[in-house]
């Protein structure tokens, strides 16, 4: 088309030179405009991604995702698109996601073997995992030798063995939980709590006491540390790093579309961790299982089997990211499906109470074997998981067939996690809060036909999250302590009602308050 266009202009040359600046303003207009039309029409009905359906302006344009990921409502967003387009979506011009999860999780993220071997892995999307404000990547950003090397340091500190030592440690917060909530309970009028905050300050105090030996203090104080605020505001900037990344230009228009404030905040959060980092280490190895002790025991070898210092600081703050705010969405998410489930918070606790005699019979061995506690929290991982908005990767070269879809090389992938875990070609009765879906032997026959390979809401394959082991044990651990101290019922039923609507996908699931009435039951200490 370039080459027609110069031959037609060289035939006119004397005219174009004659003519008067507005008639070449005219010409030239519409040569811009002939041209933007017609590479519409090619990337919508002609373009590598044209045979996968999806609205027109996405594929088009970022503007549209890009508006639902600074609103916070891409989960939704991309969950509505999926029920009017099917399992396979273009939620953007270079961008695609599926929810029949069944076969889509081992074609992006899963082990290069069987029909796989010898494909590449997909490499994770920079735009959507930026590096940390040190430039040093985490296991998170690694490339694959990288991220080899940084898990094999870590994988001691996560392991089940690990997990079980630190379980006094645990122990010891949810127990702060729990007096707290009763002090706080007492002071309230009428024994209001807002659970959003307990939980977040429960877990952010764990997470901190494993990573640097000590905690933030905020159930002691009962308030959010700084740095607590400081985490949770920096990470809603990563939204903007990505939009950055689609349209640089944006960074010359101040704060008129991007919080640079909130830039700043992620660089000002790495540098404490630094800091915390830095002062854990010359406390030197421990007798505590803690991560660092766990972490600086595997760290030793020739180079190409430790961490450097840049890296134990950026997969800290990875741990933090990771390791809080996930969990603390859980154990929400948790508490308002159960309570607007009579049922299952009947069930619940009537298991609980049954199981254990004394608030001290509450151990990690003991919730494990809790059957319709693990369900509990099995469905809430479904209905409100905390990666709602899916993991990208990039098709290496080549292409690939992706749930028997052909991806050309280049596209960004991902399985809509919020999306197909309330697809009905997936799970039964999606939309319903049903935990008797996941007992094996005494589960509901209704949802036998549940693809269970279809839920991994802690990742696939080889780079899934290393930190399940903890956060189910947490998980276990707290809500069993909770629903088994308290009668609980929600404040306000109307305001309740609309709890999981206000929620917004920031990266990770931004949540208002959720206020919850407690009674203390009549066996609690």
């Amino acid at each position: 088309m370039e080459s027609k266009l110069l031959a037609f202009l060289g035939a006119r040359g004397q005219a174009s030179l004659a003519a008067s600046p507005a008639q070449l303003a005219c010409v030239l207009a519409a040569m811009g405009i002939f041209y933007l039309v017609s590479k519409a029409v090619y990337r919508v009905y002609f373009g590598p991604l044209s045979h996968i359906p999806g609205p027109k302006l996405n594929a088009l344009t970022m503007i549209p995702s890009a508006r639902h990921l600074l609103a916070g409502t891409i989960a939704e967003n991309t969950l509505q698109l999926h029920r009017t387009y099917g399992h396979v979506v273009k939620i953007s011009p270079n961008e695609v996601s599926f929810t029949s999860a069944e076969t889509a999780f081992p074609d992006i993220y899963g082990f290069r073997t069987g029909p796989r071997k010898g494909r590449p892995n997909m490499d994770k999307d920079p735009a959507w995992y930026t590096k940390p404000s040190n430039s040093v990547p985490s296991i998170l950003q690694a490339n694959d030798a990288d991220h080899g090397r940084g898990r094999r340091v870590l994988a001691n500190a996560f392991s089940d063995k690990a997990v079980m030592a630190q379980e006094p440690l645990v122990q010891n917060y949810a127990d702060q939980l729990i007096s707290g909530m009763k002090r706080a309970a007492a002071a309230a009028d009428g024994g209001v709590v807002n659970t959003v905050e307990w939980f977040e300050w429960t877990t952010f105090d764990i997470i901190a006491d494993l990573t640097f030996g000590e905690p933030f203090g905020c159930l002691q104080t009962a308030s959010t540390h700084k740095y607590v605020h400081l985490l949770l505001e920096s990470a809603k900037s990563l939204r903007y790093y990505y939009v950055l990344a689609v349209f640089p230009w944006l960074k010359y228009l101040g704060n008129l579309v991007i919080d640079h404030d909130l830039v700043a905040k992620r660089r000002e959060f790495q540098g404490w961790v630094a800091s915390q980092v830095q002062k854990r280490i010359e406390q030197g190895e421990t007798v505590r299982p803690d991560f660092m002790t766990l972490l600086l025991a595997n760290n030793k070898g020739t180079e190409a089997s430790t961490l450097s210092r840049g890296e134990i600081n950026s997969n800290a703050a990875l741990m933090l990211n990771a390791g809080t705010e996930t969990t603390a969405t859980l154990l929400n998410g948790a508490v308002w499906h159960i309570l607007r489930s009579p049922i299952v918070y009947r069930r619940l606790q009537n298991e609980l109470r049954a199981k254990f005699a004394r608030y001290e019979d509450i151990t990690l061995s003991g919730v494990n074997s809790a059957p319709y506690l693990c369900a509990v929290i099995s469905e809430t991982l479904r209905v409100f998981p905390a990666a709602a908005a899916g993991f990208g990767r990039v098709v290496p070269r080549g292409g690939e067939f992706i749930s028997r879809t052909f991806v050309p090389k280049g596209t960004v992938v991902s399985v809509s996690q919020y999306a197909a875990y309330r697809s009905e070609e997936n799970f039964t009765n999606p939309e319903a809060f049903a935990p008797e879906r996941w007992l094996v032997l005494l589960g509901d026959p209704a949802y036998a036909g549940d693809k269970r390979a279809a839920h991994q809401p802690f990742n696939y394959g080889p780079r899934s999250c290393l930190g399940r082991n903890l956060a189910y044990a947490e998980a276990r651990l707290i809500l069993a302590k909770v629903f088994w101290t308290f009668d609980m019922e929600f404040e306000d039923d109307s305001d309740a009602r609309t709890w999981l609507e206000r929620c917004k996908v920031m990266r990770f699931w931004v949540k208002p308050r959720l206020a919850v009435r407690l009674t203390v039951h009549e066996g609690a200490p």
